[in-house]
């Protein structure tokens, strides 16, 4: 009877420490449920879309949770294009985009709000939201679509101006707003819709200064040589897997025309000319940059210091002409802290007319003062000691020990020579005791200042010795040049892989070109052709690169840009769309269909890349999953929230 009694009583102290025991537990898994992954729904509109004679100042978008706007107001395009820029607010979950002038009468506005909509705790974005109405009784639904590139990169252009023109002259793209736009996203690609019937010019800008218009010079333009008529057409087709029934089904979609653009954008080779910068980086050296080449216009005189000295500078200028050095080669003009100069170039007047332009420059430059404490702490001794005779160093172009087997070896002057005597040099093999001099050729380089070329048809896996005497070479201001001896060896031949670019259906003079594998695209190799044939590069240091062929229409060896003044598109350029691999000891042919293609877009593939990239990220999503799934961690997170009610 006791026992029994107490049984409610056991019954009831056994519910509690189960109740107890969970309640611990379950403190140790703080979940929170599951990711929000889920883009805001839009569950109304005001007005309706594609609504007629709108004749509000607001447009209201309601969605079904609160929004994060804060992308809104910079990514928001209104076509036709607005005066004053919309006001952007919410109101609850409704996002209210407000006018701030009177809209166009009988037009169709679009508004693009691209990905800026989003929700507001995890930031889901409503993607590609666009939203059209008209205020008269006609809704324009023509449209136009395509894609920006840079002209010589073939990069796609993120976030460009691209416009429609009614008006069909020339100069509407520099003094008038378009008619429509619309901005590229990340891809180049753009859309122009709600268009009325009509002919139309079609441009793309970077508008760097955000006034819908061209800025001749400062900034790249795009556009297609002929007149855009937009138009639409229904087209039916037949549903095949109930044809030859009593009944079958028709259904189709809406044809838009013209094609898809293709813009290459480019900016203007416009003859701007002004001094960007001058200044004496040392007491012999005055540099000049300019914004445009100054080749066959440029002079230099001194002004306070008459007469000038014979031959009182020497003159060097980079491969544009547009960066000039001034060697100061009068060591007693070198010595003065001023030098006036008055230098000349070519300019436009206000009537884009040719003259001399003139500037008189004060050219400063002031030794540092040497510290007074150090001077004071030198000894007798020191001070007795003689001068050291003062000599210049060779700048060799390869600081490794190794040496490509079809590369020159270049030595430069830091300054310029006098006088250089090229039987000083010599070359020979390392293991050779004898020192017996080698049959090399050694001449200028012509495309580099103070730079001579040592080329020698080097053996593989063999040591080199390059030896420069003493006093081999005087510089303008008489010091002389030290002894050099430079030690090296070359490659192995196995080291090196080749490429045998084939070409077809070539139909104008093309320029090939093997690029470094980065955003710098920096040219390592090229080579040109003229017509169907095969294309070597050989000796080719194993790694990644790029390949790409320039359309040299007119054949003068480089790239040209292109002109909007004279209808002139820019040269072609394109890629092969896949990373090549250059391996040891491995040749490799590739055919290359070169045929000109308009429609040509850059998408370089990496497949040795993307396949790291995939096995990376499915490692990270099992370490993730291994995590979450860890009976150890889940032991401790229970023993953790329980353990207490034991003790």
């Amino acid at each position: 009877m006791r026992i029994k009694g107490k049984i409610p009583i056991i019954i009831i102290a056994a519910f509690a420490w189960v109740v107890i025991i969970s309640s611990c537990a379950n403190q140790g898994f703080p979940t929170g449920g599951p990711k929000d992954t889920i883009p805001p729904v839009l569950v109304e509109t005001n007005p309706k879309f594609a609504a007629l004679n709108f004749k509000g100042d607001e447009v209201r978008f309601t969605f079904n949770e609160y929004l994060n706007i804060e992308n809104v107001s910079e990514n928001l395009v209104v076509s036709p294009p607005l005066s004053k820029r919309p006001t952007i607010k919410t109101k609850s979950k409704t996002l209210i985009v407000g006018f701030n002038e009177n809209l166009k009468d009988s037009t169709t506005y679009s508004l693009d709000f691209k990905n800026s909509i989003a929700d507001n705790n995890e930031k889901n974005p409503y993607k590609n939201m666009r939203f059209s109405f008209s205020t008269g009784p006609v809704y324009d639904s023509l449209r136009i679509a395509g894609r920006v590139m840079d002209a010589f990169t073939m990069n796609q252009k993120e976030q460009e101006l691209v416009m429609l023109h009614r008006n069909l002259q020339d100069s509407a793209v520099f003094t008038l707003q378009p008619d429509y736009i619309a901005k590229t996203d990340q891809n180049g690609i753009f859309l122009i819709d709600n268009i009325a019937p009509g002919k139309y010019h079609l441009f793309a800008l970077n508008d760097a200064n955000s006034n819908l218009k061209y800025d001749e010079g400062a900034e790249k333009i795009a556009f297609i040589d002929s007149v855009i008529i937009p138009s639409a057409e229904y087209v039916e087709e037949l549903d095949t897997l109930v044809n030859g029934l009593d009944s079958f089904l028709v259904y189709g979609h809406t044809q838009f025309h013209p094609a898809p653009f293709y813009l290459r954008q480019f900016t203007e080779d416009i003859f701007d000319q002004y001094l960007k910068r001058d200044e004496r980086e040392t007491r012999y050296e005055c540099v000049f940059v300019f914004n445009e080449s100054v080749k066959d216009t440029f002079s230099v005189k001194l002004v306070n210091y008459n007469p000038a000295p014979k031959n009182w500078y020497r003159l060097e200028y980079n491969e544009n002409v547009d960066s000039l050095v001034v060697w100061i080669a009068d060591t007693t003009l070198a010595k003065k802290d001023t030098l006036q100069m008055e230098i000349s170039y070519f300019q436009l007047d206000s009537a884009n007319q040719v003259y001399l332009h003139k500037d008189t420059l004060e050219m400063n430059f002031r030794d540092k003062t040497e510290n007074i404490s150090r001077r004071a702490r030198r000894t007798k001794e020191e001070e007795e000691k003689p001068e050291p005779i003062n000599q210049f160093n060779w700048l060799v172009t390869s600081g490794s020990s190794k040496q490509e087997l079809n590369q020159d070896i270049e030595i430069t002057s830091p300054e310029p020579m006098k006088y250089f005597d090229s039987t000083m040099v010599r070359l020979y093999n390392t293991d050779d005791t004898l020192k017996t001099s080698l049959r090399f050729i050694i001449e200028k380089d012509t495309s580099a200042w103070r730079t001579y070329k040592i080329h020698y048809n080097w053996e593989p896996e063999t040591k080199y010795t390059l030896e420069i005497d003493s006093a081999a070479c005087i510089n303008v201001y008489g010091i002389t040049s030290r002894k050099l001896t430079k030690n090296f060896t070359t490659r192995e031949e196995d080291y090196y892989g080749s490429l045998k670019l084939i070409l077809n259906h070539v139909e104008m003079p093309m320029i090939v070109q093997l690029l470094e594998n980065n955003d710098k695209e920096k040219v390592l190799y090229e080579k040109s052709i003229e017509k169907d044939g095969s294309v070597l590069f050989d000796y080719l240091a194993p790694g990644k690169l790029k390949i790409k062929v320039i359309y040299d229409k007119n054949g003068n060896g480089k790239w040209d840009t292109g002109s909007y003044q004279d209808k002139i598109q820019p040269e072609r350029v394109a890629y092969i769309n896949q990373v090549h691999k250059v391996r040891s000891n491995f040749d490799e042919e590739i055919t290359w269909n070169v045929e000109p293609d308009p429609t040509y877009v850059k998408n370089i593939r990496d497949p040795e890349q993307e396949e790291k990239d995939r096995k990376a990220a499915e490692e990270k999503a099992r370490k993730e999953k291994e995590k979450q799934n860890n009976p150890v961690q889940m032991q401790n997170l229970i023993q953790g929230g329980g353990s207490n009610i034991f003790q």
